[in-house]
């Protein structure tokens, strides 16, 4: 019966997701998960995230997209003599604050994310990312840090100024360090 009510608790969770379009309600819903996550994050709703059990601490202000974070192995659990369903190995998760995590990214276990820092859509995080740095690639690695991107992103922008929808005199530059 217990195993039952988890499934329907499980189900109506998810179907709440689906339901909002708001990622500060998504947040709210995975911190009423055991999720924890710092005060305006945003967590779009097709994140993946363990359902609670497993540790993981994401910082306020952050954004996350479409990623996956994993603070389990349990590619190795037949290997230790286990049975499916039965505990994995894990290690906590930390999303510092600020961080933007991108779409189709994996985050594994063990893994801190430094304050300030972006993780590239499809990035596979393996080890640390110190903060302010920007990561990309499988197995993730910094390819610059986020204030170089920024000014490569404001260069581009005077360059063509058609690609940013707001206009150069709405831009707004906010250092990282």
């Amino acid at each position: 019966m217990k195993k039952v009510v988890k499934q329907l608790r499980n189900r109506m969770f998810h179907l709440m997701i689906l339901i909002t379009s708001d990622p500060f309600q998504v947040a709210e819903l995975w911190r009423r998960r055991g999720v924890k996550i710092g005060e305006g994050t945003c967590v779009y709703r097709d994140v993946v995230l363990p359902d609670g059990e497993d540790e993981i601490w994401v910082g306020k202000d952050c954004v996350l997209t479409g990623c996956i974070i994993l603070a389990h192995d349990a590619s190795t659990n037949k290997l230790l003599g286990l049975k499916y369903g039965e505990g994995s190995v894990t290690q906590k998760v930390i999303i510092e604050d600020d961080c933007f995590i991108g779409y189709h990214s994996i985050i594994l276990m063990g893994v801190k994310i430094g304050k300030g820092s972006i993780v590239g859509a499809g990035a596979v995080v393996t080890r640390d990312v110190p903060p302010g740095c920007v990561v990309a690639g499988n197995p993730a690695r910094v390819i610059c840090t986020v204030n170089e991107l920024v000014k490569k992103r404001i260069d581009q922008i005077y360059a063509d100024p058609g690609i940013f929808p707001h206009g150069t005199e709405k831009l707004k530059i906010r250092s990282h360090e």
